[in-house]
C-alpha cells in the first residue's frame, strides 16, 4: 500500500507541533542561508538568501535585509553587495576578502501587547517607535512583549580560524568554541549560547535536516546546552541544518479554579498589574535560528 503525501495543512500542524522551541508567533522558519559556507581562491565571494517559510530552505517570502549585521574575521564590520527582494526570497552578496570565517546576524526587535482605550481592547504590533506614537500615554497595558530575533550564519574563505568574535551583547546569539564551517559527516561542533551577553544554562534546542519537504519524519534532534551554556553538535549526515531555540518570559498562568471563555466576543482577563508586562518593563522574548552546512567526508 503507497502511503500518501501528507496535505500542506497536516504539514503545517507537523512543523509547529515538533518545532516548539520556535515562538507562537513564529509558525513559519526564518533564515539565512549562504550557497556555500566554506571558499577557496583570491576572489572568493558568497551569495546569501533570506526567507520564511513553511519546509526549510524553500522560498516562501522574503525576509527584509534592513537590519544585516557581517562581521570579518578581524571583528571589523563589513558590508554586503547588491541586495535585492524578489517575491520568495532577498539576497546579496559578500566579498571575501580577508581569510578566515565572517559572522552574518540578522536582527530584529519589536514589541506586541494589548492595551485598552475606554471599554475597548486594541492590539499593537510593531516597533519600540511605532508604539510611543500610537499607543496614548494614558492607556491601560494590559499586555507587553519585547522581542528580540535573531538569525545567522558564518562563512568562511581558506583557514577557519582562528574566531575572534566578540559577543553581540543583546538577546539570544551562539558564539562559536571552534570551527562552524568546513564541516564535514563525523565532525562536531561546539557552541555556547548566550542570553544578553551571558551564558544560557539549561536551555532546550532543536536542530532540523535540510529535506523536511520530501520526508514524513521530521528527523529533529533535542540539545540541551550544559552549565556553561555550552551545546555540542554531532554532524551524523551530510546536508544543511537549521538550529533554533526561543527564551525569555512567559505570560502568567491564569488563576487557579478560572474557567476562560470561549465566545466570539469574549475578552482576555485583565492581568494583575506588572504580570503581563507594562510600558516600563515589558516582558521579554528571544528567538534564534543559526544555519550551517555539512559536507559528506
Amino acid at each position: 500500500m503507497t502511503a500518501r503525501p501528507l496535505s500542506p495543512a497536516l504539514r503545517t500542524l507537523a512543523l509547529i507541533a515538533t518545532l516548539g522551541t520556535l515562538p507562537a508567533a513564529q509558525a513559519h522558519m526564518t533564515w539565512i542561508l549562504p550557497n556555500a559556507s566554506h571558499l577557496d581562491g583570491k576572489e572568493a565571494t558568497v551569495s546569501v538568501d533570506a526567507a520564511v517559510s513553511e519546509d526549510l530552505f524553500h522560498f516562501d517570502r522574503a525576509l527584509k535585509l534592513d537590519t544585516l549585521v557581517i562581521t570579518g574575521p578581524d571583528g571589523q564590520p563589513r558590508e554586503a553587495e547588491n541586495l535585492s527582494a524578489a517575491r520568495h526570497r532577498s539576497s546579496f552578496d559578500l566579498k571575501l576578502v580577508q581569510d578566515g570565517t565572517y559572522r552574518l546576524s540578522h536582527v530584529s526587535r519589536g514589541l506586541m501587547g494589548s492595551w485598552k482605550q475606554g471599554s475597548e481592547t486594541k492590539r499593537f504590533r510593531g516597533t519600540a517607535e511605532s508604539f510611543a506614537k500610537e499607543v496614548p500615554a494614558q492607556a491601560e497595558i494590559l499586555s507587553l512583549t519585547a522581542t528580540h530575533t535573531r538569525h545567522q550564519t558564518f562563512v568562511s574563505k581558506e583557514q577557519t580560524g582562528p574566531l575572534r568574535f566578540q559577543p553581540e551583547g543583546q538577546g539570544l546569539e551562539v558564539l562559536p568554541l571552534g570551527p562552524v564551517t568546513d564541516l564535514s559527516a563525523g565532525d562536531t561542533t561546539r557552541l555556547q549560547l548566550l542570553f544578553n551577553g551571558q551564558p544560557l544554562p539549561g536551555a532546550s534546542l532543536k536542530l532540523l535536516r535540510d529535506g523536511n519537504r520530501y520526508r514524513y519524519k521530521l528527523g529533529e534532534q533535542v540539545l540541551t546546552s550544559d552549565a556553561q551554556g555550552v551545546v555540542t553538535l554531532a554532524w551524523a549526515e551530510a546536508g544543511r541544518y537549521y538550529l533554533a531555540i526561543s527564551h525569555g518570559d512567559r505570560p502568567p498562568a491564569p488563576p487557579a479554579g478560572a474557567t476562560p471563555s470561549t465566545g466570539p466576543s469574549a475578552a482576555p482577563p485583565a492581568p494583575a498589574p506588572g504580570s503581563a508586562g507594562t510600558r516600563d518593563k515589558p516582558l521579554q522574548r528571544a528567538s534564534l535560528a543559526v544555519t550551517f552546512e555539512v559536507l559528506p567526508r
